[in-house]
């Protein structure tokens, strides 16, 4: 079985280039263009960068985004008050080699910097990914994320994607990706307006369907 570890300086020109390898082959906008600045940054300052080898050869990597005061911090785009921007952890990039997708690493990824982050006291778990990059939103969801809104950033429209933990677990997944309820209402994930109208009344996406070959984000009110 191949181990996650924590990655250190000696690693970072494999993830800067598995990050360009993986990021030549999306679509422009669906994920960050991220600088050598900022994977060094996060390998040690601001962060924690961790990887999974085949041998010698880098086959995923996740980043742990940390933020200090005075760092960026997700939690200014989700209004955040002052005295919360303490407790975020960012559930940062991600890449998989071509090779190695459909194993299921996107999701363990996320869970392992999830246990991480609650071990260095952080207790909102903020992300951040394209409506279009439809894996991860995927994997984030089936891992406790919800949608609280959609924001330009990175070069694109991105969701706002957030997970509050205590007690040392994360929650579990709201609903599962076919489940419905009475009280859930089911947008297209291109009617990106009507998508900003529920969140502008409260409301929060908890999961995702398939209709008519159309993915669809579930509503609920919060």
């Amino acid at each position: 079985m191949t181990d996650i570890i924590r990655l250190g300086q000696g690693h970072l020109g494999a993830v800067i280039d598995l990050h360009h390898k993986v990021l030549s082959l999306l679509p422009a906008g669906l994920a960050a263009q991220e600088t050598d600045r900022f994977f060094a940054d996060h390998i040690s300052d601001c962060g924690q960068i961790y990887g999974a080898f085949n041998g010698e050869n880098l086959i995923a990597y996740s980043i742990l985004g940390l933020p200090r005061a005075g760092d960026p911090n997700f939690g200014t785009d989700h209004q955040l008050p002052s005295d919360q921007l303490a407790d975020v952890a960012h559930i940062d990039g991600v890449a998989v080699a071509p090779a190695w997708r459909g194993q299921g690493w996107h999701r363990k990824m996320i869970d392992h910097r999830l246990a991480t982050a609650q071990v260095h006291g952080r207790k909102i778990m903020l992300s951040t990914v394209a409506p279009g990059n439809l894996p991860s939103l995927r994997s984030l969801m089936s891992c406790g994320f919800t949608i609280c809104g959609i924001i330009e950033k990175f070069g694109g429209i991105r969701y706002l994607m957030r997970q509050d933990v205590s007690a040392g677990t994360n929650s579990p997944p709201v609903l599962a990706a076919q489940e419905t309820l009475t009280t859930i209402d089911w947008v297209n994930i291109d009617d990106l307006a009507r998508q900003r109208a529920f969140f502008a009344r409260g409301a929060i996406g908890v999961s995702w369907n398939i209709e008519n070959d159309q993915v669809q984000i579930g509503f609920i009110a919060s």
